[in-house]
């Protein structure tokens, strides 16, 4: 049987997101959430696939308890399964540590042919999740991808975009594949996807479903540390120009003269 993977991350819906003084990570709770963009186009790339192989879409995500919305999303648009990971122990996970995490749960799974990931998201813009995924499982990636041309038993033939370059190219599966909004257009959820959606179970697994030891994963086991943060302050100095003599004589006084 054909198995499509697509990993879907809830993230803030708002740029105003507190940030936690002591680890220095953002406090989720603090802002409304929505599915990452690019992890629904990825989702998109998934179901049209699908369509056409008969392939199993499973998605996943990694998150608290709310991170189940954005599965729901999923189930809604076509996705057949969900699983949600989730457990205290994966907060504060830097993107390797990520990567460990969900590397095991693919492991769970079982057999898979494709592994679909949004390029970055947007909370963190680091890009580096699907790729470090790849690498736990020692499988090909393929990054920038802009079209899926073929799909065979063992091989996928796409293009990705590559600067002002287009870059056409057959890879062994299984791999994984970044996709962004540049791929395509969504599809409108529907009615009776919404309940279908409802009405399905989502799978819950934490990391001792997952087999890891809590000391590989998480804030404290995260390589990436974070020193500090700030918060740019912006100020305005505002004037009310009276006549067009005022404004003559502050742009006279920006230009400079002519040798």
């Amino acid at each position: 049987m054909k198995r499509y993977i697509v990993f879907l991350k809830q993230v803030p819906a708002s740029t105003k997101v507190g940030i936690d003084p002591v680890t220095k990570t953002l406090k989720r709770s603090s802002a409304l959430t929505q599915t990452n963009p690019d992890d629904l186009y990825a989702l998109q790339a998934a179901l049209d696939l699908s369509r056409a192989t008969g392939a199993e879409v499973v998605a996943v995500s990694m998150g608290p308890a709310s991170a189940e919305e954005v599965l729901r999303e999923a189930l809604q648009r076509g996705a057949d399964r969900a699983i949600l990971l989730s457990s205290p122990a994966f907060a504060g996970s830097d993107t390797w540590c990520t990567s460990l995490v969900l590397a095991s749960a693919i492991r769970r799974i079982g057999e898979y042919d494709l592994l679909f990931f949004g390029r970055m998201a947007i909370d963190g813009d680091t890009a580096q999740v699907g790729p470090e995924v790849a690498g736990q499982l020692d499988i090909p990636q393929i990054t920038c991808l802009s079209a899926i041309e073929n799909v065979s038993a063992d091989r996928i033939c796409v293009s990705r975009r590559v600067g002002n370059l287009t870059q056409r190219m057959e890879v062994k599966t299984p791999c994984a594949v970044m996709v962004s909004r540049e791929n395509g257009e969504l599809a409108s959820p529907t009615l009776s996807g919404w309940r279908r959606a409802q009405a399905q179970e989502i799978t819950r697994w934490s990391e001792t479903d997952l087999g890891l030891d809590r000391s590989l994963i998480g804030l404290y086991a995260s390589p990436t540390k974070v020193v500090t943060t700030a918060v740019p302050q912006v100020t305005k100095n505002i004037r009310w120009l009276d006549g067009g003599g005022e404004v003559f004589a502050i742009i006279q006084s920006f230009v400079q003269p002519s040798c």
